[in-house]
């Protein structure tokens, strides 16, 4: 269990309620006491981590672990612990939490959990595609737009997701790896590359097109070329990209390393290009970079599945009573509509926050929509009308 320290927190005394958990009303000067339920997925906790430190509130992780009944569905498991490890988990007592804030499907039957054994005080925040689909399950479902859900008046839709990175992270990781560059000429490109993943494959080939390219650029610019791996890359792509790209340094990503200078490759590079499968690495390049450039990589052939669930996505975009059938599917979880990140990279650049590498520069930006500040926004509203 971890909790962090916040400067922003009036911690003081109150009575304790029948729960053993403190009063949280409208005006008292405490900060609330709020649950991070993490599993086992890097991406999910970056953005769990990364909303609740944006809220400024302390906080407890809890890291849950799962066995095989977790592949039930969520409709049978509703609100029970079937699917959890307790052995290995977190343990989950009183006093409840007045706020409880996961990612992903197999989290949200022990949110609702959780809120039950409340007596139903606890706010449930849920972020997602497979758990903010079923928003009414929450007080809160959050979602990225390039999920093609249809509105709810439980969800809020945002053009990325929250990340860890923020300003002082980066200063921190600016002085805590001064030398990643060296004495090398500007602009000092990072190209941080990502990998295969159900939707897109990032194979040797296209890895080495995107690094001759990306080194060309570099080269245009006058400035230097560092390619940096995930531990989604492979041994296959590095080599591609020593092949592709034989002036440029070189990063690789190892398990064993001690230390990951990503952050700092963040905080120092002038110019980022991003492989454009990854959501979370995209968020988190626009949270630091003057200039992003988003390279695609090739999408894999949609499923029947994926296929069949994006036409009840569209269908549901309409009007009339296949229109209201369809989003009854999308809202009782039946249906998952199947993720476009080209509608992401589109809002990106739309908002002026990148660019598509190779790509004459975007007209005007348009307003983003919706942002961390408005989720802020609405997740303090949780507790100001409980």
């Amino acid at each position: 269990m971890t909790r962090l320290p916040n400067s922003m927190s009036l911690m003081q005394p109150h009575a304790e309620v029948a729960d053993g958990s403190l009063p949280l009303d409208k005006g008292q000067l405490r900060s609330p006491l709020v649950w991070l339920l993490l599993d086992d997925r890097p991406g999910h906790t970056t953005q769990v981590v990364g909303l609740a430190e944006a809220l400024g509130w302390d906080y407890e992780s809890k890291a849950l672990y799962f066995n095989f009944l977790n592949r039930i569905s969520n409709r049978l498991l509703a609100s029970k612990r079937l699917s959890l490890d307790t052995g290995r988990s977190s343990e989950l007592a009183p006093p409840w939490p007045d706020i409880v804030i996961a990612m992903g499907r197999r989290t949200a039957p022990i949110a609702r959990w959780v809120k039950r054994q409340s007596g139903n005080r606890t706010r449930l925040v849920q972020l997602g595609r497979k758990a903010a689909n079923v928003a009414g399950d929450f007080d809160l479902a959050v979602a990225c737009a390039h999920f093609q859900l249809p509105p709810h008046p439980r969800r809020i839709d945002v053009l990325l997701p929250p990340t860890q990175v923020t300003t002082a992270r980066l200063k921190k990781a600016r002085d805590q790896w001064p030398g990643l560059f060296g004495d090398s000429p500007r602009p000092r490109i990072a190209m941080l590359i990502g990998g295969t993943t159900a939707h897109h494959r990032l194979t040797p080939q296209t890895a080495k097109r995107m690094a001759v390219e990306v080194q060309a650029f570099a080269e245009s610019l006058g400035g230097t070329l560092i390619c940096v791996t995930s531990r989604r890359s492979g041994a296959a792509v590095e080599e591609a990209l020593k092949k592709g790209a034989p002036e440029a340094r070189q990063h690789f990503w190892r398990r064993d390393a001690r230390e990951n200078p990503y952050l700092g490759y963040l905080a120092q590079a002038d110019i980022l290009v991003v492989t454009g499968e990854s959501e979370s690495m995209l968020a988190e390049a626009a949270d630091a970079a003057g200039l992003l450039y988003i390279y695609p990589i090739p999408a894999r052939p949609a499923s029947l599945r994926d296929r069949l669930a994006g036409q009840v996505s569209a269908a549901s975009r309409g009007d009339g009573v296949l229109a209201g059938f369809c989003r009854k599917l999308i809202h009782g979880g039946l249906v998952v509509p199947p993720r476009d990140l080209n509608l992401m990279h589109r809002g990106m650049i739309e908002a002026g926050i990148a660019q598509r590498f190779g790509s004459p520069p975007a007209p005007a930006a348009t307003e983003p929509g919706p942002g961390l500040s408005d989720l802020i926004q609405r997740i303090r509203l949780l507790l100001e009308v409980r």
